[in-house]
């Protein structure tokens, strides 16, 4: 009998342990979605330390902008890039961990072209989507920093705010010109070059200081047949404007690609 006993405590005290054990084991799973956070944080921290350090840094060379650049990139991705192995609880903050690891791997393979407008434009590029997911883990998973680096969290926020809005801007500007139709206006004078019209109403909900776009010509087969302009300044939110070109070239479909200035507020 007291075998029995013994045997049935030590089959109950295992099995404690393994329940422990597994418990432990999701805690750990489930911590993995603070401890990112926690870590992202350190790593934006020491990134805006090195920063500091190349501002300092009067007329910089090349060389030395690629280094510290390459530097303050690093800092991040030392901090985070374990957590592509980990197992997330919440798999929206595991896919914006993912996105962000790899504007980060991104952003290094531009560093040595910081000098040239391809290599600015691509930096540039990278810098909206990094604030723009940044913003994310600010306003859905609590980023916090050191009262130190408030100012600066505040600031890259702001960028991603204005990210987002140019997102939605371009998308409601594509929207807007892929809907303008351009019908044939007769003319006493017609010769070969004949006249074509459309009346656009501004549905962006935003102010253009200038609005302009390339207007290529298709014809049935989808090949561009010729290319023309069309633009106009001051162009108010829920205003209409006439856009018209002329042409000698038969066509039967436009393809415009826009380019614009938003009045600022």
């Amino acid at each position: 009998m007291k075998k029995f006993i013994s045997l049935t405590f030590v089959l109950c005290a295992f099995l404690l342990v393994l329940v422990a054990c597994g418990s432990n084991t999701k805690s750990k799973e489930k911590n993995a979605d603070e401890s990112f956070m926690s870590d992202l944080s350190k790593g934006l921290e020491k990134r805006w330390d090195i920063a500091e350090e190349f501002d300092k840094i009067k007329d910089p060379t090349s060389s030395e902008t690629k280094k510290y650049y390459d530097k303050f990139i690093n800092a991040e991705l030392d901090s985070i890039k374990s957590y592509k192995d980990k197992k997330f609880k919440d798999t929206k903050l595991q896919s914006l961990m993912l996105q962000y690891i790899n504007v980060l791997n991104d952003s290094k393979d531009v560093t040595g072209d910081m000098n040239s407008l391809d290599g600015l434009k691509k930096w540039s590029e990278l810098y909206d989507n990094r604030t723009k997911i940044l913003l994310q883990f600010k306003n859905d998973y609590g980023l916090k920093v050191d009262s130190k680096y408030q100012s600066t969290l505040n600031d890259l926020e702001k960028d991603g705010q204005k990210a987002n809005k140019e997102d939605e801007v371009k998308n409601k500007v594509t929207s807007m010109v892929d809907n303008i139709k351009f019908t044939y206006k007769a003319e006493a004078y017609d010769d070969n070059y004949k006249k074509y019209q459309s009346t656009v109403e501004n549905t962006t909900g935003v102010d253009f200081k200038n609005f302009s776009g390339q207007v290529n010509l298709l014809d049935d087969s989808g090949v561009t047949v010729s290319s023309t302009y069309i633009s106009t300044d001051n162009w108010k939110a829920g205003s209409k404007v006439l856009f018209e070109f002329t042409t000698d070239k038969a066509f039967t479909k436009t393809v415009i690609t826009p380019t614009y200035n938003i009045e600022e507020n």
